[in-house]
């Protein structure tokens, strides 16, 4: 995408909440990699008007020697062992938890031995308070 002739790259970092200058380097170093793979050689790349000589790797190190995606899926399954089921109770609900709440204003709380359920509704109301970093656009 910020190969693309006209496109913005500082507009595309920002947009994706990354740094300018953090994709920047990014694109060098692909574009310096792509260039050494493609070439073989040492051919000069130009990069706003300098040219930047880019020697390809004299080996390869394990590493480097397989080219692996940027993202790799990854994939959730239960776990094999199932939790003692005791009668009336299942074992998120049984837990008990406690929490310490330190808002911007100075203001703290301390919840002890609460439920996941109890622990859920206040965290869904503190998100909503005006304070919340969640709230700010």
């Amino acid at each position: 995408m910020c190969l693309r002739p006209g496109v913005s790259i500082a507009r595309a970092a920002m947009d994706h909440d990354v740094n300018p200058n953090q994709l920047r380097r990014w694109i060098t170093r692909y574009q310096q990699t792509q260039s050494s793979l493609t070439s073989g050689g040492a051919d000069p790349m130009v990069i706003d008007d300098v040219p930047i000589e880019v020697s390809a790797p004299t080996s390869l190190s394990p590493m480097t020697s397989a080219i692996t995606p940027a993202f790799v899926p990854v994939v959730c399954a239960p776990s094999a062992v199932s939790p003692v089921d005791r009668p009336g109770s299942s074992p998120v609900s049984a837990m008990a938890l406690a929490l310490h709440v330190r808002l911007p204003n100075g203001v703290e709380f301390d919840f002890g031995d609460a439920s996941v359920d109890e622990l859920t509704t206040i965290i869904q109301m503190l998100g909503r308070m005006p304070c919340s970093g969640s709230t700010k656009a």
